[in-house]
């Protein structure tokens, strides 16, 4: 009775995948689901898992790490692996598909080069550093918060843009809620950088702030 059992658990099993890979091959794969789509990489369960943690693929390509994915139900060290591959091979897709500039013109220009922040969990502070003709000398990461706070050391920040020769930076900040506005204590700290940087000869050029899709510029709304 328990062999029968199991062949006919087994044919279930084997019928269940022929008709997934059938709908697959007449499916419009724009059309799927993001966990359909990692379904049909990983198992079921593990797919929606990982939507349930993230939310999103996307979420997921930016946000997560082995060690995330390792304690993540279904995944083991081998899945985990194999995630981060998948999400590799999206972001040098990405970064393909989105050539970035190498000089800073607009502020549309600074928020193409640090576009991923938007899917970034936490808050994250970047500056990227520039010469004379506002070409890129090197791009940064400088302080990294919780979900809603950063601290930003201004003494660390200049350091680094006297040992480049920069003569100008543009500061980035994420906001993980997605809305772009500058805070009270976004404009406070701009201005406290922009006055240090005076007394070094570093201008600040802007400071833009990213959200889900968009950004702020406070050099264009005025405040610098």
């Amino acid at each position: 009775m328990a062999d029968k059992i199991h062949i006919w658990l087994s044919e279930q099993n084997i019928e269940e995948k022929e008709r997934e890979r059938m709908k697959l091959n007449q499916t419009n794969l724009s059309g799927m689901a993001d966990e359909e789509l990692l379904a049909v990489i990983l198992e079921k369960s593990v797919a929606r898992e990982l939507m349930a943690e993230y939310g999103s693929v996307q979420q997921m390509l930016w946000q997560a790490s082995k060690q995330e994915l390792e304690t993540i139900k279904g995944i083991g060290v081998a899945k985990a692996r194999k995630i981060q591959c998948i999400a590799e091979i999206a972001k040098r897709v990405y970064r393909m598909n989105n050539a970035l500039p190498p000089v800073i013109k607009t502020p549309g220009d600074a928020f193409k080069r640090m576009e991923d922040m938007q899917f970034l969990a936490v808050e994250q502070f970047r500056v990227i550093y520039l010469n004379t003709k506002n070409g890129i000398i090197a791009e940064e990461v400088v302080a990294q918060g919780t979900i809603n706070s950063t601290i930003v050391g201004g003494r660390e920040l200049f350091r680094r843009a006297v040992r480049l020769l920069a003569a100008s930076i543009i500061l980035i900040h994420n906001h993980p809620s997605g809305d772009a506005q500058p805070s009270q204590e976004d404009i406070v700290i701009t201005r406290k950088l922009v006055e240090a940087g005076k007394l070094l000869d570093i201008a600040i050029l802007d400071h833009i702030i990213i959200g889900r899709g968009k950004f702020e510029s406070l050099k264009e709304k005025g405040i610098l």
